[in-house]
């Protein structure tokens, strides 16, 4: 197969998932091991929510545990990936690289912090207009809640209109993943500092990463269908495709970078 004629897209897409494929158990027990520490904190605020009534209290402590413990996490996940794209194989104690060293836990917490704030501001957006679609429903149906076999059309349909509108700010906010690889190359790179360059470096690349995207819906309602458990190779192969993206992207602007160079002193 020749890749030098491909898109930058459907290069990445096929490394990615050629080295996940290659590693694969081990690629969806490290998005587990991610996954685990949210699921508890959300059914624990949802238990507190439903038995004391409270809202906020709960909601921020899953905010802090999202901070402190699933996105430095995060980190080792992707360190863990990066390593499998380019090495092609890797322990999964990588995947608690920040849990283990004081600096390195340090430098994730304020990048995972650049990067909550960054996915609140974009998220919202979505998250916003499938409540108004969901208050807009139950107007037009009052007594949706008396009977459960509406409640749970209105939730599937509300559920779907979140997915569709989530996708073109789900690919804004997967621009700022590429902060990961930047400050792991480069620690003296400031948190926020990273988030700007990884946004400014795909700048123009909206489009393409809607795209992206949406190539892995397919992957996505498959994840659904298997109760969940396909969505730990969902999240494993997504990630990857966008770091192998960022990557071509980095290294097509550095080549850029060097020709402008060349030309600039041969003149």
């Amino acid at each position: 197969m020749d890749v030098s004629r491909m898109s930058i897209r459907r290069k990445a897409k096929i490394i990615a998932k050629e080295r996940i494929l290659r590693n694969l158990w081990q690629s969806m027990v490290a998005v587990l091991i991610c996954a685990v520490p949210l699921v508890l904190v959300t059914s624990f605020a949802q238990t507190y929510m439903l038995s004391t009534g409270q809202i906020l209290l709960p909601l921020a402590f899953c905010a802090l545990a999202l901070v402190f413990v699933v996105l430095p996490m995060i980190y080792g996940l992707v360190g863990y990936l990066l390593q499998i794209l380019f090495v092609g194989q890797a322990s999964l104690t990588r995947v608690f690289d920040a849990l283990s060293n004081t600096q390195i836990y340090l430098r994730s917490l304020k990048l995972g912090a650049c990067l909550f704030v960054r996915i609140i501001l974009w998220m919202s957006i979505p998250f916003g207009l499938s409540v108004g679609y969901c208050y807009a429903l139950l107007l037009k149906n009052p007594n949706v809640m008396q009977d459960i076999e509406q409640f749970s059309t209105v939730v599937t349909q509300v559920m779907a209109f979140y997915m569709v509108v989530s996708i073109p700010f789900t690919a804004r906010v997967l621009r700022y993943v590429g902060a990961y690889p930047v400050a792991m190359r480069d620690p003296s790179v400031g948190a926020w500092q990273a988030t700007c360059i990884a946004a400014r470096m795909l700048k123009g690349h909206w489009g393409k990463l809607i795209v992206l995207v949406l190539s892995f819906v397919g992957w996505q309602l498959v994840g659904l269908w298997t109760m969940g458990i396909g969505m730990l190779f969902y999240w494993a192969y997504l990630l990857s495709a966008f770091l192998m993206y960022f990557w071509y992207v980095e290294r097509a602007q550095e080549k850029k970078k060097v020709q402008d160079t060349s030309e600039q002193q041969m003149l």
